[in-house]
């Protein structure tokens, strides 16, 4: 995988921003004219412009990328990306168009959600993260309508690695 795989924001999505923009333009103007004193609407109409314009900037980089390192995530929902190391991630949880990672971090195990839906090439991302972590060992798992992919522990492997207490 030697080179940057980059999973890019379905089209659909800009344009979903674009017509929040467009929206908030509206009320924008609206509340000019009818209405200058109302600052419970002016809250709202200045989230409107805050939310339309992230999404529509959002779209501009990919939703996803992978390398032989890293994995790195920039759901809308989220204010910074995620870069996470393959050797950093626990597993992953799939239920209908969501795919959450859960990762070690220096402060505990954290987790990044992305709806898969807004991913163009889902279905590629899908399989290049499964092959990625199925070759570092990690198996699959159902639970109900979920799908698991995750890391052996010590004891499932007949083994006693990560035992803290030997000396």
């Amino acid at each position: 995988m030697g080179e940057i795989v980059k999973f890019r924001f379905r089209p659909w999505v800009r344009r979903a921003g674009l017509s929040i923009v467009l929206v908030a333009f509206a009320a924008t103007a609206g509340l000019a004219v009818f209405g200058p004193g109302k600052r419970a609407l002016w809250v709202y109409v200045i989230t409107l412009w805050i939310g339309g314009l992230k999404v529509v900037g959002g779209t501009f980089r990919p939703i996803a990328e992978a390398d032989e390192d890293a994995l790195v995530l920039r759901p809308l929902h989220n204010l910074r990306q995620r870069v996470i190391a393959w050797r950093n991630m626990r597993g992953t949880e799939q239920s209908g168009d969501r795919l959450i990672v859960y990762y070690d971090t220096p402060r505990g195990m954290r987790f990044a959600a992305l709806n898969l839906n807004l991913v163009k090439g889902r279905r590629e991302f899908l399989a290049l993260a499964d092959s990625r972590l199925r070759a570092m060992g990690f198996i699959e798992k159902h639970v109900g309508r979920s799908r698991y992919l995750s890391r052996l522990d010590a004891q499932q492997r007949g083994g006693d690695e990560g035992d803290g207490d030997r000396e």
